[in-house]
């Protein structure tokens, strides 16, 4: 169904032809159709169900192809112009009485047949297409509109040459505007409709900054984005970050990535922080291609945080040095030994499970018991603390006796040798 969303033109067309012969039945080839307007208008009708069951299926298997590629725009004009090419080619060169989409049916496999290969082979592609409207032409003449399936099989198969020949030179990463959040939207959703959903409510709510599309020929194959951490400006964060299912194994994600690693290098960030998880659907690890990805460019996991997101999913971070970062700079260690938990909201990315505020104060460890109380009050399932490595050293003793264990720390986070710790507590289990 989510590869379906794809191809609304296909589908659209596909679905007012059935609909049209429910409603008015099969047409006959010597019937009322005898002008080139009629014609134009009845190519919607069938002679009989054989006939509408080839055209859409033909459609079907065309459009899948063609439609994500040439996206839903681009289908409507070559829809468009393979009906008016192929209706009046037919109507000039043998005259009236003919009906059906099947204009629209090759158009769109020939398409998508010479689109879908290799470029190396696409001549070849075409060529077999050549080949086999000529014996439609050579066997079928008298039982078939031939020249309707000729113009538009040449129409299709000659587009798609002549795209990738004079076309776009490739995917490029591009700002995101409001037009592409839909696409986007029904992308994230391939991998995760829950992430789909948050994705959109910030789109809606808080628009598309820093946010990039992977285009090509107008059509959104990715999106990858990043927002500056909140207390360290040279630190940077990897959002949203989804390739069209289609478009894998064509290198196009490491083409995003790296396109954004420029980016994010022109504005003199030192580290990016990648968060991801272990999800899992029957049995297959949903986010594996994307480490595997992260892995290759050098990023290394730096954290884990066991059933953070749900009680079996847990929170993975990986950090990215960049190599073209200015020098570290050097870390401000707290001003004092003091740590003082004040306050707790829900942590991102999860219901259930609250993220401690902290401020330096005083000495000792304070307040951490009545916050994790007034955790498991409202029935929070975790409680995150992620503190300077400084602090977290001063007060590890302290934190471990009142149930706290340490995950792991973001390295250098805050600057040379100063990094961020992060100390997790498992309501459920008191």
């Amino acid at each position: 169904m989510r590869e379906l969303r794809r191809c609304p033109v296909t589908i659209s067309l596909i679905l007012c032809a059935i609909c049209v012969y429910v409603l008015f039945g099969p047409v006959r080839y010597s019937g009322p159709v005898q002008s080139l307007p009629d014609h134009l208008l009845f190519v919607i009708r069938h002679g009989d169900l054989s006939h509408l069951t080839l055209n859409c299926v033909m459609i079907f298997i065309g459009g899948c192809l063609t439609e994500p590629r040439l996206g839903s725009t681009g289908t409507s004009g070559l829809v468009i112009l393979s009906v008016v090419a192929g209706t009046v080619a037919e109507f000039v060169l043998v005259g009236p009485g003919f009906v059906g989409l099947s204009s629209v049916s090759y158009a769109l496999v020939a398409f998508g047949l010479v689109a879908a290969g290799p470029p190396s082979q696409r001549v070849w592609a075409l060529a077999l297409i050549c080949i086999l409207l000529v014996a439609e032409f050579l066997y079928l003449r008298s039982q078939i509109a031939v020249f309707t399936h000729i113009t538009s099989g040449l129409v299709g198969g000659g587009l798609a040459l002549f795209n990738a020949l004079f076309g776009s030179k490739g995917p490029t990463l591009t700002p995101m505007e409001w037009r592409h959040v839909s696409p986007a939207i029904q992308i994230i959703a391939q991998t995760d409709e829950d992430d789909a959903a948050e994705a959109e409510d910030k789109f809606v709510n808080e628009g598309t900054q820093n946010m990039f599309v992977l285009q090509d020929r107008g059509n959104v194959l990715g999106l990858i984005g990043y927002s500056i951490d909140e207390d360290v400006p040279d630190v940077a964060w990897l959002s949203w970050t989804y390739l069209d299912q289609a478009q894998t194994g064509k290198g196009l994600g490491g083409q995003m990535l790296n396109d954004m690693l420029g980016k994010l290098a022109q504005l003199q960030i030192r580290k990016i922080f990648i968060e991801t998880s272990d999800y899992e659907e029957f049995g297959k690890k949903i986010y594996a291609a994307a480490h595997k990805l992260y892995e290759e460019f050098g990023a290394a996991v730096e954290l884990t945080v066991p059933g953070y997101h749900s009680p079996r999913e847990a929170k993975i971070i990986y950090g990215l040095d960049n190599p073209d970062a200015p020098e570290l700079p050097p870390a401000h260690p707290a001003s004092t030994t003091g740590l003082s938990v004040v306050d707790l909201q829900k942590a991102a990315e999860t219901n259930d499970v609250a993220g401690l505020r902290w401020s330096e104060s005083g000495t000792g460890l304070n307040g951490l018991d009545q916050q994790l109380s007034l955790a498991r009050t409202q029935k929070y399932r975790m409680a995150i603390l992620t503190v300077p490595s400084d602090l977290s050293d001063a007060h590890a003793a302290e934190l471990q006796g009142q149930g706290m264990k340490k995950c792991g720390a973001l390295k250098e986070f805050y600057g040379k040798d100063l990094h961020q710790d992060w100390w997790s507590y498992d309501l459920d289990e008191t």
